[in-house]
């Protein structure tokens, strides 16, 4: 049987890029090859929960996986393919020719939602699937792919009344995450973005970072709060050429007790020593609850607490994990666990132990191979 060639691409997360680059020593004088850098992002976890199991396994003619927007990565391939342009979408059409592909499945729709005409009018014959995890109060569409996949379930009933084809994919669980490690010397760990703005979709959830925060502050736990933020400054005093500014977002005492993000491996290092994480979501999640988080957190083997709601078949709350509803349960239930922490050290093992044989990358394979097929 001939195996399915998948063309996967996702968007780079700014804020990492640095952080990846200055870890392995990556600048402009490097000496490394696009396969070579590849698989180094591959192997720092990366989006690991997205990413298709072929390419996990170095499998690369089976899924040719790539970040379409990093500049250094995508660079590295039209040098050596001798493809003279330096516009990101250009470079992705043509490695789109060149591996061609059974399926072009894109995490990026919101940002190159034209890019499928491209490809229909390059006369790539090929099925399209795009993927939108960002949760608002309607769902972005993009009706020229052949399927949508998404992990929030109410996207796919949206989509389906639309009469267009849509499919839940949750994250997969690899094999090379570790979650037997006892040595858990953080008591508490929540990591994301803290970001003002934006639709005041974060307005909630940044309510509870802040009282997680004087938390840290004021008891005896270790609690870590590893946030990714945006300095917002106002102009306070412009004098001949300088300018004088004060940081208006986030507060001073928001920068002061929280410590820095924290991406891929490094991420998930902190996962391991961790024996509880926090999850919260966006204003506009309502009952249905899914991210990432759950899967790194559960997946590396801390106690899950998170938000009171509907989630994917096969996680079931009070059972796997906790779940709160507001900031006065949420510190009851840290401070259930940790009084009781051999306990629920066994009951975060058994969860990880189900949870990546439910989500693993071989059935998140196997359902998307489905999926595929079922397009006519």
């Amino acid at each position: 049987m001939k195996k399915m060639k998948v063309f996967q691409t996702i968007h780079k997360y700014t804020p990492h890029i640095p952080q990846f680059e200055a870890k392995y020593g990556i600048n402009d004088d490097s000496d490394i090859s696009f396969e070579d850098m590849r698989k180094l992002i591959i192997d720092d976890g990366y989006a690991s929960a997205y990413i298709l199991l072929p390419a996990l396994q170095n499998k690369t003619n089976e899924v040719f996986y790539t970040i379409w927007n990093y500049e250094r990565l995508q660079l590295l391939w039209a040098k050596e393919n001798r493809i003279k342009t330096t516009d990101l979408e250009k470079i992705k059409l043509e490695q789109l020719k060149a591996f061609n592909p059974d399926v072009f499945y894109n995490h990026s729709p919101f940002a190159d939602g034209h890019f499928v005409e491209l490809v229909k009018i390059a006369g790539i014959k090929c099925k399209n699937i795009c993927w939108n995890g960002i949760i608002e109060t309607r769902p972005m569409t993009f009706p020229l792919y052949d399927v949508h996949l998404t992990l929030h379930r109410p996207y796919i009933y949206y989509w389906n009344k639309l009469g267009l084809k849509a499919y839940e994919l949750q994250p997969g669980i690899p094999d090379a995450w570790e979650y037997e490690n006892t040595n858990r010397p953080i008591d508490v760990l929540f990591y994301g973005q803290f970001t003002k703005g934006w639709k005041n979709m974060f307005d909630n959830r940044n309510e509870l970072i802040e009282k997680l925060i004087r938390l840290k502050k004021n008891q005896k736990h270790t609690i870590k709060i590893a946030l990714q933020y945006n300095t917002i400054k106002s102009l306070i005093l412009k004098l001949l050429y300088f300018k004088f500014e004060v940081a208006r977002f986030p507060s001073r005492y928001v920068r002061k007790y929280s410590d820095k993000p924290l991406y891929s491996n490094s991420l998930y290092n902190q996962i391991i020593k961790s024996k509880i994480v926090v999850n919260a979501y966006t204003n506009y999640n309502n009952e249905f609850k899914s991210n990432m988080r759950i899967f790194e957190a559960i997946g590396h083997g801390a106690f899950l607490i998170s938000e009171r709601g509907n989630y994917p078949d096969g996680l079931e709350p009070d059972v796997d994990f906790y779940t709160y509803d507001g900031f006065v349960e949420l510190k009851e239930k840290i401070d259930y666990v940790l009084s009781n922490w051999d306990e629920h050290r066994i009951i975060a093992l058994k969860s990880a132990e189900k949870i990546r044989t439910i989500f693993s990358k071989e059935n998140q394979w196997k359902q998307f191979q489905k999926i595929v097929n079922s397009i006519k």
